[in-house]
């Protein structure tokens, strides 16, 4: 693997990771299986599929994406949760 992907990959998690976190936070306001939790969900992953496309980053490596997402949206439902406590 090239270095430059590599250096393209390890943003990718990071950004993946970050930008779950708020619609983790607002995922917290909606009830389960409604619309707008699915919404929360899903209203990140056009983003980073275009970003892991654009990079050329490999299909391969889209389930650790899914880690770093799911990561970040756990992350962010507890930071709401704290926060209420």
């Amino acid at each position: 693997m090239n270095t430059q992907v590599i250096f393209y990959f390890i943003l990718l998690l990071i950004f993946t990771y970050a930008i779950n976190i708020p619609f983790g936070i607002a995922r917290r306001k909606f009830s389960k299986f409604s619309l707008g939790w699915f919404l929360c969900i899903h209203a990140p992953i056009p983003v980073v599929a275009f970003i892991r496309i654009s990079t050329q980053i490999s299909f391969k490596l889209i389930p650790v994406l899914i880690i770093a997402a799911i990561a970040g949206q756990m992350t962010g439902s507890r930071v709401k949760r704290n926060n209420l406590s």
